[in-house]
């Protein structure tokens, strides 16, 4: 696959790869299209070790508890690599991995993934940089869930998403927005919760449903709601 193709976010752990690291991990990968709803990594497995790479698409990483309820640990679009935990320490996966929509995924083996990065400067930097902004979310995850009602945890969600998806412009159109059952995941909360909240929002005027699509008139007005909510 050539590189000049296919453009990745500068902070994506593919967006912070010089060209010979992206020739050495291009040339050991497989590239395959994930169906929506298929999965990529199962939790608990013990035998995959496989590492995988988002080249245009959209993973979820989920976890159940043990009444059932489903919680979503992390999201992963253009750029991103899943499943590098396991390919290191031989542990069993922690979390099932899920495509969210019909994604275009590169796969490597574990051991390829592990020559790598015990070769390559540049691409053990980028993994560390990485890891330290998984942590850094799941850290805030855990401090938002005990400081946040589930109301707040989901406006704060959905203002990341506008402004992922926006690049620096106000109003955006979200083509393939979380449903309302994976923004219940996200946020910890019912599905019935985040409808509620969702038509509050509607009705300010700051996010509607637009047929399948979510559109924000303005990520500014959206922020703003925001904090005028959680200061009320």
């Amino acid at each position: 696959m050539k590189r000049h193709k296919q453009t990745f976010p500068r902070e994506s752990f593919l967006g912070r790869l010089n060209d010979t690291s992206w020739e050495a991990l291009s040339a050991r990968w497989s590239v395959q299209t994930y169906t929506s709803r298929s999965f990529l990594i199962t939790a608990d497995d013990r035998q995959n070790r496989d590492v995988f790479f988002v080249i245009d698409g959209s993973v979820r990483a989920t976890v159940y508890t043990d009444s059932g309820r489903e919680v979503s640990m992390l999201n992963f679009s253009d750029g991103d690599v899943i499943g590098e935990f396991s390919a290191i320490d031989d542990a069993p996966r922690s979390s099932d991995a899920i495509a969210e929509r019909d994604s275009i995924i590169a796969k490597l083996p574990g051991e390829d993934f592990k020559t790598l990065v015990k070769r390559n400067a540049d691409f053990s930097y980028a993994l560390l940089k990485l890891s330290i902004g998984h942590l850094r979310r799941l850290s805030k995850r855990v401090v938002d869930f005990n400081a946040k009602s589930a109301d707040e945890r989901l406006r704060e969600a959905l203002l990341e998403l506008a402004v992922r998806a926006a690049r620096g412009a106000d109003e955006v159109i979200i083509e393939r927005p979380p449903t309302q059952a994976e923004l219940a995941a996200v946020v910890f909360s019912s599905r019935e919760s985040v409808a509620r909240e969702m038509g509050r929002m509607r009705d300010a005027g700051v996010a509607k449903r637009i047929r399948r699509a979510l559109h924000i008139p303005s990520v500014a007005a959206l922020r703003d709601y925001i904090l005028e909510t959680e200061s009320s």
